[in-house]
C-alpha cells in the first residue's frame, strides 16, 4: 500500500514539471559565431577570396540515418540553398551511434560541445552561423523553408574586411593550406579546414535516403585569429579518407572563441518558455522511477512475499516422514537375589527385579 502512494505521488509530480509538446522556436545561441565556407575539391589546387559580408550563412543539420523526421529538414535546406547565400554542413550523429557510419565522433562532440547547453542533442537541429538553432521538424511559421530563408537572410554584422584561401594538393590524403582574414573585431577565432564528403551513399539508413549529400568527416585545427587587422597561416595537413568515391572537399572556417559560462539553466527556461537540458534531464530521471515502482508495485501484488509463502507451503504441503520402525531391543534378565526350597520340595527365587520365581522341574516360572 506504501509503495502505490509513493508511485502515485512521483506520478503527479512528474505530470506537473512535464508539459505538452510545445511548437518549434528559434533558439538564440551564445556559442560563439561561425562564418567562412570558401571551399574545393582536395585533390585539386584552391585559389578563392571574398569579402566578410560575401560569405554563405553557415548551416549545420544535425542529422541521422536513421532519423526520418530529417527528411523534411533537409528537404527544405537544400531547397533555401539553392535559392540563397547559404551552405549546409550535415553533422551526422556518431557519438554512441553504430546505426550511422557517415559520422565522425570528432566532428559530433565539437557540434555538440557547442549546441547542448542550450539545445537537446536529438536530431533533427540547424544551426544558423553558430547563432540561432531550430531543433524538430515542426515549422515556428508558415513553413521550414521560411524558417530557414528567415535565418539565412540575418547578417554577423563582420563589417569591412576580407578572407582569403588557397589550397594545394601534396598526396592522396595531404596537403597545404593557405589562408588571410583582414577583419576589425575584437574577438577572437578558432581557424580550421572541415573536410566534407559531398555525397556519402548508405543503403542501409533506416530513413531510406541512400544517398546523404555534405557530410562533415573531419575537422582540422590550424590556428587561432586573437587580434583585428589582418591575420594569415600556412600549414600542411593530412586528413582521412572519405567514406566511399574521391568526392571530399576542403572549407575554411573561422568560429568564434566565448569565454566559458556557467548558464542558470532554470532562468534561461524561463526566458524561453521552453525546456532546458537540466529540466528535461530530470523529468527523463521521474518517468525512470516511475517506472521501476510502479513494476515493484505490480511484481508485489503478483508475487507473494516470500514469508507469507512459505508459511503457506508448510501449512499446505505434506511432509514427507519417515515412520517409526519398531527395533527389537534386547531384554535385560535379572538376577537371583535370594534362592531357598521349601518343606515342600519346591524351589524358590527372590529375583532383583522385585519378581519371584519357582522350578517345576523343567524350567523356572514367574510367581504371579
Amino acid at each position: 500500500m506504501a509503495r502505490t502512494k509513493v508511485a502515485v505521488l512521483v506520478i503527479i509530480f512528474a505530470l506537473s514539471v512535464l508539459s505538452p509538446a510545445q511548437a518549434a522556436e528559434v533558439e538564440e545561441l551564445d556559442s560563439g559565431m561561425l562564418f567562412g565556407g570558401l571551399h574545393g575539391l582536395a585533390n585539386e589546387t584552391i585559389a578563392l577570396n571574398s569579402s566578410l559580408n560575401d560569405l554563405p550563412t553557415i548551416a549545420e543539420d544535425y542529422t541521422a540515418t536513421w532519423c526520418g523526421q530529417c527528411l523534411a529538414v533537409e528537404d527544405a535546406l537544400e531547397n533555401v540553398a539553392s535559392s540563397s547565400n547559404m551552405q549546409v554542413y550535415s553533422i551526422h550523429r556518431n557519438i554512441s551511434d553504430p546505426e550511422d557510419p557517415l559520422g565522425s565522433e570528432a566532428v559530433d562532440a565539437q557540434f555538440r560541445d557547442r549546441f547542448d547547453p542550450y539545445l537537446p542533442w536529438k536530431p533533427p537541429i540547424v544551426g544558423f552561423n553558430g547563432t540561432y538553432a531550430i531543433s524538430g521538424n515542426v515549422p515556428v511559421g508558415t513553413s521550414l523553408e521560411a524558417d530557414y530563408t528567415e535565418q539565412a537572410a540575418k547578417s554577423l554584422n563582420l563589417g569591412t574586411g576580407f578572407v582569403t584561401f588557397a589550397w594545394t594538393p601534396t598526396g592522396t590524403n595531404s596537403g597545404t593550406v593557405s589562408w588571410s582574414i583582414e577583419q576589425s573585431t575584437n574577438s577572437s577565432f578558432n581557424v580550421s579546414i572541415w573536410m566534407v564528403e559531398k555525397i556519402g551513399t548508405f543503403p542501409d539508413g533506416t530513413n531510406s535516403k541512400v544517398n546523404y549529400p555534405h557530410i562533415v568527416r573531419e575537422i582540422i585545427h590550424l590556428d587561432i585569429v586573437n587580434s583585428s587587422g589582418l591575420s594569415q597561416g600556412i600549414q600542411s595537413v593530412t586528413y582521412a579518407d572519405a567514406y566511399d568515391g574521391t568526392d571530399l572537399e576542403v572549407h575554411l572556417m573561422f568560429h568564434e572563441i566565448v569565454e566559458s559560462e556557467i548558464v542558470d539553466s532554470i532562468e534561461q527556461d524561463e526566458d524561453k518558455g521552453g525546456f532546458s537540458g537540466t529540466l528535461i534531464s530530470l523529468s527523463v530521471g521521474l518517468l525512470v522511477i516511475v517506472g521501476i515502482v510502479s513494476f515493484l508495485v505490480l511484481k508485489k501484488k503478483s508475487t507473494p512475499d516470500p514469508l507469507h509463502a512459505s508459511l503457506e507451503n508448510e501449512l499446505t504441503l505434506p511432509t514427507a516422514t519417515t515412520p517409526d520402525v519398531p527395533h527389537p531391543s534386547s531384554p535385560i534378565e535379572p538376577t537371583v537375589l535370594n534362592e531357598w526350597t521349601d518343606e515342600s520340595g519346591h524351589t524358590w527365587r527372590k529375583m532383583s527385579d522385585g519378581s519371584g520365581r519357582w522350578w517345576n522341574g523343567t524350567g523356572w516360572q514367574d510367581v504371579g
